[in-house]
């Protein structure tokens, strides 16, 4: 396999596990409400958006770096690929990625995602993972 043709599988590879992060916290927000926590659905929107990125990185020949900063991630992208995320939705989606991982004092500390910021969260990576394939030339 030519190197284009690796970093074209592996860039769909991304792009897949972005898909199932996606379909993750759609799930957990098609659910009802009672017993179900928003930061669930909100990581795994943060997760979807980091790895459709990364997805455009490996497609361009760049090793993704090992970071979850989503505008860290943007300012490193080609600057053709236009993004209707705002830097602040960026910056939101960013503090899910370790704020829903780790349980700290709330007095002084960040709070779990509410549902609303969850739904928030899932409706700004669906549009990132859509137009990272569409970006890519990807279907569906």
């Amino acid at each position: 396999m030519q190197p284009v043709e690796r970093q074209a599988a592996l860039a769909r590879r991304w792009l897949s596990k972005a898909r199932t992060d996606l379909v993750l916290a759609t799930v957990v927000l098609e659910r009802d409400r009672e017993g179900l926590e928003g930061w669930a659905a909100a990581f795994h929107a943060q997760q979807a958006a980091e790895k459709a990125l990364k997805a455009v990185l490996v497609a361009v020949g760049k090793d993704p770096p090992r970071i979850h900063n989503l505008r860290a991630l943007v300012a490193i992208l080609p600057s053709d690929l236009k993004l209707s995320a705002s830097a602040d939705d960026l910056a939101s989606l960013t503090q899910f990625a370790s704020a829903t991982r780790y349980l700290v004092d709330s007095s002084g500390g960040a709070e779990d995602a509410t549902w609303d910021e969850a739904e928030s969260a899932v409706v700004v990576a669906a549009s990132v993972l859509s137009e990272v394939r569409a970006y890519l030339g990807i279907d569906g």
